[in-house]
């Protein structure tokens, strides 16, 4: 097995894209042959298997991905253990909305801050995980082995079964977890074995107005001063092993923590990112890349731009909305972003051009050889030929996701009931089925209108129906939509006012009476909703003429796809390429510097506290550059302990030239020796496209200086005992 594994290795993923040194998210297990010597030249002083170990305590140890419950090991964020007792460092974003859950009239957490005092103050964050990778291997052999002429579903099939059947006997006799990921399009195959806990509490977190300063107006651009940061901890039940929520679990002991330097960025030192990114697209085609610059996020960009006025106005209009919409509006703010620097960088790197002439070298390169030729000489203009349809429905996709069902709260609300109308459809109905239904809706009544805002939701189911009704074909239109359309006589803003005010999954206390009323007619009052019509619409036209259509048209692309990568593979042996980020754990690795971000526009690597007080004083009445008075009092007394500079400042956020994604919230920033220096949290939007492709003079990633998150937690936060034991981790 371990030579198999090996001559795996030496064949594959020996393999950029001429990738300089801070290009590129690199798998841990591969990183001692791949790129150890590079890291090493630019200043890492670690031995290899510090890195990646499975024999040894290693960085991948002490690194966590948080996933949500049924999350199937995708993690949306990074974190890292900073002491022995199960302490973890991330972002504030990453867990904002456990303190909006947290919060009431009585306890703000928003405006005050999460600050536990001792252990027994730290509050479950229910339904948060986290995993931490054991190990990882080159599965390539043992997933394909037995689909030699297989193809489509029963080369899927058959993929599945080995992966399955292997996980079990990595697995066997152990509270591991398991996933298998494909990579270089489905050419290569990763396994991933994880370690999962569940009991993770919420530690310390600072008030919004620290760990979202700047908001919206300053997300994904710099000069940032955000302190995005929070302290959670992780337990663990008898023999530091994975256990549900008790009183009696003890926090989980790591193998390996991050040591904190209190020296934190210094510029131009080497720099190293961990984590679980998401998703880029390094490798995809140039027509594609073409549909989705220039048509998808055209679109996301329009619509996410509505949906974040709407909350504007909402949080403007009545402060008790902040709780409902802060998450909302930061998560859409941030996705906005991101798209409009795509935009922006794919159109400034001319990348489509560029994509264009490396296909007309694989072209060439394909035909200069027979062999090639009869293998992959097609591939590029069947992909190209099918794309077109495969563009049509990705639209559909997008337009039924975020006008659809994520359009307003309503509509995945008014799709809970379906199974309750389904039982009534029967010809004999289960009326105990119905009961015990019926129950479970009371229960999810109450707990939606508890968060729900009519007004604000009636806008925004408005404008995205009159978005959706406007751009998207008529065969993707669900009946009820153009039925009551043409009855309003196009009249949206009539049409969403009347069919609110008259319908009961508006009211709660309407729908709480239906729910209770074991003589319910499902008929009369559900099925002619026209606002239950319209959303159950949304769903049917999905099933009915989107995702199947669009998932057969993608697995035919992505067999396509499988070739073109295979020659990809093969014509650029020798050298070392990346695989695009899937959630898998990577390195990534550059250093501490500033960017020449556009024009005439310089960026320097740090920013400070000076500049906190700057923004605020400048933008006098705006909530988001609003200081709290006792971080201003700190400032005004320059009572930064221990934690400035040698010229007396306060370092806030600093930028690396590492390559990063979503998924890396909350990722560490470690310097040569190891230590942490920093929390990553953002990227400066002219460089987001590096999902696509990295450019080294604006590709920059944003962090918060260590030395801030300690001045914050020391000096202004009253849990005293996250100090201490920060204190005796790094015996400082």
């Amino acid at each position: 097995m371990k030579k198999l594994l090996t001559a795996v290795i030496a064949i594959l993923l020996l393999i950029p894209s001429g990738a300089r040194g801070e290009e590129g998210m690199w798998l841990p297990f591969l990183i001692k042959s791949q790129k150890y010597k590079e890291m090493k030249a630019l200043g890492l002083k670690l031995p290899a298997d510090a890195l990646y170990s499975e024999e040894n305590p290693s960085i991948n140890q002490a690194v966590v991905g948080f996933m949500g419950e049924g999350a199937n090991l995708r993690s949306f964020g990074t974190g890292s253990f900073i002491s022995d007792n199960g302490l973890v460092l991330t972002n504030y974003h990453v867990v904002l909305s456990y303190l909006e859950r947290f919060s009431n009239e009585n306890n703000d957490f928003l405006k005050y801050g999460y600050w536990a005092k001792n252990q027994s103050e730290e509050s479950l964050c229910r339904g948060l995980d986290v995993k931490i990778l054991e190990s990882m291997q080159d599965v390539t052999g043992i997933m394909l082995a037995g689909t030699e002429g297989l193809e489509g579903a029963a080369k899927i099939n058959k993929i599945n079964e080995n992966g399955k059947a292997h996980a079990k006997l990595v697995t066997k006799g152990t509270k591991r977890e398991v996933r298998m990921q494909a990579i270089f399009g489905s050419n290569r195959y990763i396994m991933s074995v994880y370690s999962v806990y569940s009991d993770v509490r919420m530690v310390a977190a600072p008030p919004f107005a620290i760990g979202k300063f700047g908001g919206n107006e300053d997300n994904y651009s710099w000069p940032r001063h955000t302190g995005d940061f929070a302290v959670l901890r992780v337990y663990a039940g008898k023999e530091n092993q994975p256990a549900n929520h008790s009183k009696d679990n003890v926090p989980y002991k790591p193998s390996k923590f991050l040591n904190i330097s209190l020296k934190g960025a210094v510029e131009n030192e080497f720099a190293m990112i961990a984590g679980f990114p998401g998703t880029t697209r390094e490798y995809i085609p140039s027509f594609a890349l073409d549909k989705i610059i220039y048509g998808e996020n055209v679109e996301r960009i329009a619509i996410r731009g509505e949906k974040m006025k709407i909350m504007e106005d909402a949080i403007a209009t009545s402060e008790n909305l902040k709780f409902r919409y802060s998450t909302r509006l930061s998560s859409a703010g941030n996705t906005y972003l991101r798209w409009k620097g795509e935009l922006l960088g794919v159109t400034k790197m001319n990348l489509v051009e560029k994509k264009r002439a490396e296909e007309q070298q694989f072209a060439a390169w394909v035909i200069s050889d027979e062999g090639r030729k009869a293998k992959y000489g097609t591939v590029l203009k069947d992909m190209e030929e099918l794309y077109k349809d495969v563009s049509l429905y990705n639209m559909a996709d997008l337009y039924f996701m975020e006008a659809g069902i994520n359009g307003s709260e309503i509509v995945p609300f008014i799709g809970k009931f379906e199974k309750l109308v389904a039982t009534y459809s029967r010809k004999t109905p289960d009326l105990k089925a119905a009961e015990s239904e019926a129950k479970r809706l009371i229960a999810l009544t109450d707990q939606f209108f508890n968060n729900w805002d009519y007004d604000t939701d009636r806008k925004m189911f408005r404008d995205m129906l009159k978005r959706y009704y406007e751009k998207m074909p008529a065969k993707f239109h669900p009946e009820a939509m153009d039925k009551y359309v043409a009855l309003y006589e196009g009249d949206i803003e009539k049409l969403t006012r009347t069919i609110f005010e008259n319908s009961m999954f508006t009211s709660k206390e309407k729908l709480q009476a239906f729910l209770a009323d074991q003589n319910r007619d499902v008929v009369s009052s559900v099925k002619s909703d026209p606002l239950y019509q319209i959303s159950i619409g949304y769903y049917m036209i999905n099933v009915d003429r989107i995702m199947r259509q669009r998932g057969d048209l993608q697995q035919k692309q992505m067999a396509l796809f499988d070739l073109y990568m295979k020659g990809i593979l093969e014509m650029r042996n020798g050298e070392t390429l990346y695989p695009d980020a899937n959630s898998s754990f990577r390195y990534s690795f550059g250093q501490v510097t500033g960017s020449s971000a556009s024009d005439g526009l310089t960026y320097d690597y740090r920013t400070t506290l000076e500049g906190v007080r700057d923004k605020f004083i400048n933008n006098p009445g705006n909530e988001e550059f609003y200081v709290p008075k006792k971080l201003q009092t700190l400032l005004e007394k320059r009572d930064f302990g221990r934690y400035s500079d040698k010229t007396g400042s306060l370092t806030v956020n600093f930028l690396t030239n590492n390559h990063t994604t979503g998924g890396n919230s909350g990722s560490p920033v470690i310097n040569g020796k190891g230590e942490l220096i920093g929390v990553n949290f953002d990227r400066i939007w002219q460089g987001v496209a590096s999902d696509y492709r990295y450019d080294p003079k604006v590709s920059r990633s944003v962090a918060v200086d260590v030395r801030y998150i300690l001045f914050i937690l020391d000096k202004y936060s009253p849990s005293r005992h996250v100090i201490d034991e920060l204190e005796k981790a790094n015996r400082w």
